[in-house]
């Protein structure tokens, strides 16, 4: 890699951050029902109800966000809870592989206020997510270690190399870091090579991990590459899998992730009606 190369890709990680807020998963740790947690008891008001499918099955709950315990940032609402459910009758997980907007097995719920809601007794009467019929038993990417408490830490991002918008952006600064080129040559019009693209790659990418904001992890394709979903830039929520001290506590498919997103108006307008939900593994 020259030396005009190494200048630019570390300019380029300065350039186009995004504000992320990064969280640690706290094993084995019970929460207050309106406390942020992964895989432990929920805030339901008494006005509402459990999320099901159209055919009346329970949703698996997945985690809750409450916003007033997040660092400051321009992410989030600064009140409320937010939710993720998943189904967990299948190995689908609720990924809906043709329309990834798709509310029929997934929901992402917004709570603006917290009222007065159900007891953890109560709960535990209530909750009877459907179950895949043929194992007999939930399918869910939570392993071992549940429930998890969360705790947060405000960073941010450069663009990683398998975001949906990453070759435009790249292309763009390096044209503009290395005149008389088209940006959209890319690579090959520096005399980059494939080995050296591959360092490069290597280079912008970073570990994965649970988090808010930023630009997301894929260990398959980002499904916003296509034009129908080119909107949903907002990474609500990603769990990735993650190693425990003996066995994985979270385990999407093969070490995979999930990821939640929406697109700008729908923050704005705090309403979270088929935003885009996916998972992939290796």
């Amino acid at each position: 890699m020259t030396e005009k190369i190494k200048k630019f890709i570390e300019e380029f990680k300065k350039l186009e951050n995004r504000e992320t807020i990064k969280i640690n998963l706290i094993s084995e740790t019970k929460t207050p029902l309106t406390s942020s947690n992964v895989a432990g008891w929920f805030y339901l008001p008494k006005t509402s109800t459990i999320p099901t499918t159209s055919k009346g099955e329970q949703l698996m709950y997945l985690a809750q966000i409450n916003c007033e315990e997040l660092p400051e940032n321009s992410i989030y609402p600064s009140k409320g809870i937010m939710q993720f459910w998943i189904f967990g009758g299948d190995y689908n997980l609720g990924n809906d592989y043709t329309k990834p907007t798709s509310d029929s097995k997934k929901r992402v719920i917004y709570y603006p206020e917290i009222e007065e809601h159900f007891t953890e007794v109560e709960l535990s009467e209530m909750y009877k997510p459907e179950e895949d019929k043929k194992e007999g038993e939930l399918i869910t990417p939570i392993n071992d270690g549940a429930p998890f408490a969360m705790s947060f830490e405000k960073t941010s991002q450069w663009p990683l190399p398998n975001d949906f918008r990453f070759e435009e952006i790249f292309n763009e600064k390096l044209n503009e870091h290395i005149e008389e080129t088209k940006a959209e040559e890319g690579f090959e019009s520096y005399d980059i090579g494939e080995e050296e693209s591959y360092d490069i790659i290597e280079d912008l990418d970073i570990p994965n991990h649970t988090q808010i904001g930023g630009y997301g992890h894929f260990t398959q394709e980002d499904p916003r590459m296509y034009d129908d979903f080119e909107d949903y830039t907002e990474l609500l929520f990603q769990l990735d899998s993650e190693f425990g001290t003996d066995d994985y506590y979270i385990l999407w498919g093969d070490c995979g992730v999930g990821n939640f997103f929406a697109k700008k108006e729908q923050l704005r307008n705090l309403d979270f009606a088929e935003c885009l939900y996916s998972w992939d593994c290796c």
